[in-house]
């Protein structure tokens, strides 16, 4: 792979670092853009920059002036807004886009389904204590809270703004184990888990707890990818993806 034209890599998934660490062993050039700043990787392996777009148009310009030729995007399964915006840049400007998405996991009764946070929020039973695995950010949508507590799991113990009355947070640095989540749910009563369909092993283990302790358990669906996006499904497809690229352009 010799191609030195830049593509840009959205990050904000395992993948994505999986991928900027290969791509960086080439003569690629890559440069990420995230969301936020993550806490459960290290550092990218490429350049990169904590930037949202906020349009299109914006994604745009953002592209022009980097002269990017193409867009992997492997951020994190939840970011569909910028997804979506980022696929119809590039197809206004006539560049190659694809979405880097792992499986969902299957889900069956008695694992009940929501759209939403603010669906599932409305699916808590009065005095339920609930364990939610969806971000700080998401906590607003749980308003009004019709349980006794939510427990809300946090990879930071940094200075942050207070949460609301009804919630706790509950620190701890991932990956986690079955057996750490069983003891963890025990723990605090746990009797009612939320969490989103990202898929894969790593943040399955909470799950797989909550089924075997037989709690209720809530799973937020993914949204889909942008409208005919070609699908990538893991790190090896994205690298082959982007090989292809190279050899296009060579």
């Amino acid at each position: 792979m010799e191609n030195s034209a830049p593509i840009l890599l959205i990050a904000g998934s395992a993948e994505a670092h999986e991928i900027a660490a290969k791509i960086a062993q080439t003569y690629q050039k890559l440069q990420a853009i995230l969301r936020r700043a993550e806490r459960s990787f290290g550092p990218l392996a490429v350049p990169s920059q904590i930037w949202t777009p906020g349009s299109v148009e914006e994604m745009k310009k953002f592209l022009i002036d980097r002269k990017i030729t193409a867009i992997c995007d492997a951020g994190h399964g939840f970011d569909s807004d910028i997804a979506d915006l980022a696929a119809a840049a590039a197809h206004d400007l006539a560049l190659p886009y694809a979405r880097v998405m792992r499986p969902v996991w299957p889900v069956k009764a008695p694992v009940l389904r929501a759209r939403s946070v603010a669906d599932a929020a409305a699916m808590i039973r009065p005095g339920a204590r609930v364990f939610a695995a969806t971000g700080r950010g998401t906590v607003g949508q749980f308003a009004p809270f019709a349980g006794d507590t939510l427990f809300l799991r946090q990879t930071s113990t940094g200075a942050r703004t207070p949460l609301p009355d009804f919630a706790e947070p509950v620190y701890g640095t991932p990956p986690f184990s079955v057996d750490e989540e069983i003891a963890l749910f025990e723990t605090l009563g746990i009797d009612t888990l939320i969490c989103r369909n990202v898929g894969g092993n790593p943040s399955r283990p909470k799950l797989d707890a909550a089924m075997r302790l037989g709690l209720r358990v809530i799973v937020i669906d993914r949204p889909a990818p942008p409208e005919n996006a070609p699908l990538l499904e893991t790190t090896d497809d994205a690298l082959r993806w982007i090989k292809a690229l190279g050899a296009l352009a060579g």
